[in-house]
């Protein structure tokens, strides 16, 4: 009878587990075994290491090198992030699943423009789809991807976005930050204050947004208020799946809008 791998706890070799922003990582693993690895940026799958299990979102994933690739943030009083943190090449882990859509399958296609709004690590999976579209000259349309950081030590990662960036003018990054130094020149705000006021066509736009659930129910609740169609809206959410979005706070996102 034939084995049902997506089932199995399947082995996998660390290659490299590098910190490319404050507390953030990203490990690249091999799979060790001749079952498929269909991975793309979007979907899911578990990581079990000494005992302990968690899921997390693909960034990248390669099948002809039989590699794949995941954004994290290490949580110092968490139990798994703090000792993932520690694997060093060659370290063996086990995964398992392939849960949730891939970005890709998850845009619609009639939107006329493509947003990623991600917060912190949020932006693993997002960078992920924007490289594919790239690479694979997949997209005509404008995409940007804006993600919020607290301060500007926490962003990243910086070389592969700015790489994409200038492989593609279509495509376009910025981060925001909510506590800004002095200095800092770019975005200003959460994702909800800064990307608003930025946006042509918002009715037209598809947006994918990931991380936070706060961010996440407030932008959606005030896309929805101003005409977005629900097609055009796809989400992930990392944490705090149980926010809720009050009025008052909505109608401040609404009005940030420049609508024609």
């Amino acid at each position: 009878m034939p084995t049902d791998w997506t089932t199995l706890w399947r082995p996998a070799t660390v290659l490299s587990n590098r910190e490319f922003a404050r507390g953030s990582r990203w490990i690249t693993l091999r799979a060790d075994d001749a079952h498929p690895l269909p991975y793309e940026p979007g979907n899911v799958l578990s990581l079990r290491l000494e005992g302990m299990k968690h899921a997390y979102t693909v960034t990248w994933g390669d099948p002809d090198r039989r590699t794949f690739s995941i954004i994290y943030r290490v949580i110092p009083s968490g139990r798994m992030t703090p000792r993932l943190a520690t694997l060093s090449p060659g370290a063996a882990v086990k995964f398992s699943g392939v849960h949730h859509n891939p970005i890709r399958h998850e845009v619609n296609a009639a939107a006329r423009a493509i947003v990623g709004l991600a917060t912190g690590t949020g932006v693993g999976p997002l960078l992920g789809y924007f490289r594919f579209a790239i690479e694979k000259s997949r997209e005509k349309r404008p995409m940007a991807l804006f993600v919020g950081f607290r301060h500007e030590v926490d962003i990243g990662p910086r070389e592969e976005l700015d790489a994409l960036s200038a492989a593609d003018p279509n495509f376009r990054w910025f981060p925001t930050l909510s506590q800004p130094g002095p200095d800092w020149t770019g975005l200003r705000g959460r994702l909800t204050e800064s990307v608003p006021p930025l946006l042509s066509y918002p009715r037209e736009t598809h947006f994918h947004l990931v991380g936070n659930g706060a961010m996440l129910v407030e932008m959606e609740a005030a896309l929805s208020k101003i005409g977005v169609p629900g097609k055009f809206v796809s989400d992930e959410y990392y944490f705090n799946w149980e926010a809720e979005a009050s009025a008052e706070t909505v109608e401040r996102i609404v009005a940030r809008f420049q609508l024609a």
